[in-house]
């Protein structure tokens, strides 16, 4: 097939270019900065263009643009996007009901809701990792690069919306705080919008201004839930690794401010690309801890860390616990406690962990390589 790639200078885009060529198809990148999702006169104007003059078959991109939506609807080709983030604001506009649109969600529930909202071609379909590439960068690496018994990538969230909120009255902060540290201590279920009632909801109205495009499926319950999902993912990290850089030895890889966690060694930032795999392989033990926005698909964190060859030591996911034996292949924990005496344990047993490590692989590789996943997206769209 010929294939009209849409780039916003993603994590993934190499990854995904290499495989679609890999796999037999023409493949041209639109790198055209978006200056609006719903109404980008000029990106409207080259898509269409390019694609009356080359005749492609498809556009791809990840996650969702309803300016390439409604292009591919003007041309009447089909148009696949592959959602990573969630929630995908996006999703809620109207663009999403073109029959046109292929759209695959990582994310069970936002799949679910996606469904709801009317999308005709929707699909639940996890996210992928490209195991060949890493096989190939950790073999030049050198093995004592970077080696850590308890890791940590990514924020801290201390950047969060909700504490920017300083004006809200106390009785409604104090009414959100109590939904805050009630959320951070349960797993696999969240229950933020459903304690988010009409009354607290048209209190908030008055203190805070949060809106989506006009015509937008988003409810206000949705905007505040996501901004306290926010702050819930800043707590628990702020939280648990506080807890694990007392205990071990602890490595923080990241931009966020760590002045809170001064026991816990400060690695830096880390590359996507050539870095972070590195860090994931000659860990002991990586951590990863879910945006609480992610209410049940696998981050795409968590595929990283084991299509490197890492061991993981996860939050409770629904969707891990589906695809993954909890003890096998990975290590799930659902409180504070349990993380604290799962990673003593594993560091203390080495060979557990690397057989642990070393089928989390196997599973990877088979279920989620980028040539596995691209192979059944495509064959889907194309039934």
């Amino acid at each position: 097939m010929k294939i009209l790639y849409y780039t916003w200078n993603e994590n993934s885009r190499d990854d995904m270019l290499q495989t679609l060529q890999f796999l037999g198809h023409e493949v041209k990148v639109c790198d055209m900065p978006c200056q609006d999702y719903e109404q980008d006169k000029a990106l409207s104007a080259y898509l269409e263009k390019i694609i009356g003059e080359q005749s492609f078959d498809i556009i791809f991109s990840f996650n969702f643009l309803p300016v390439i939506a409604k292009a591919a609807g003007q041309c009447r080709i089909k148009y696949i996007s592959w959602i990573y983030d969630c929630p995908h604001w996006t999703l809620f506009s109207p663009a999403v009901r073109s029959a046109y649109n292929y759209i695959f969600v990582f994310d069970r529930l936002q799949y679910q809701q996606l469904q709801a909202l009317g999308a005709e071609h929707c699909y639940h379909f996890p996210l992928a990792v490209n195991t060949a590439r890493l096989s190939r960068l950790l073999a030049e690496e050198q093995e004592e690069s970077r080696r850590a018994d308890v890791s940590f990538v990514g924020s801290l969230y201390e950047n969060n919306l909700y504490d920017r909120l300083n004006y809200l009255p106390d009785y409604i902060r104090g009414y959100l705080s109590g939904i805050i540290g009630a959320q951070e201590k349960i797993y696999g279920y969240n229950f933020v919008g459903e304690l988010l009632t009409d009354e607290i909801i048209g209190e908030m109205n008055q203190f805070i201004s949060m809106d989506l495009p006009r015509g937008y499926y988003a409810t206000k319950r949705e905007l505040y839930a996501e901004m306290l999902n926010g702050k819930i993912t800043a707590n628990e990290r702020l939280h648990l690794l506080a807890e694990a850089s007392k205990r071990f030895c602890l490595t923080l890889y990241t931009a966020s401010d760590t002045a809170t966690l001064p026991q816990a060694i400060k690695g830096g930032i880390v590359d996507y690309v050539s870095q972070m795999p590195v860090v994931f392989h000659n860990s002991k033990i990586n951590l990863n801890m879910s945006l609480r926005s992610i209410q049940s698909g696998i981050p795409l964190r968590a595929l990283d860390i084991m299509g490197a060859g890492g061991f993981l030591l996860s939050n409770y996911q629904p969707e891990l616990a589906e695809y993954f034996e909890d003890g096998k292949e990975l290590a799930l924990f659902g409180s504070a406690q349990e993380m604290m005496e799962k990673a003593a344990y594993y560091l203390a047993h080495e060979e557990e962990r690397r057989q642990i490590a070393a089928a989390g692989l196997r599973k990877v590789r088979e279920l989620f390589s980028y040539e596995v996943r691209v192979g059944q997206m495509l064959e889907m769209v194309n039934q």
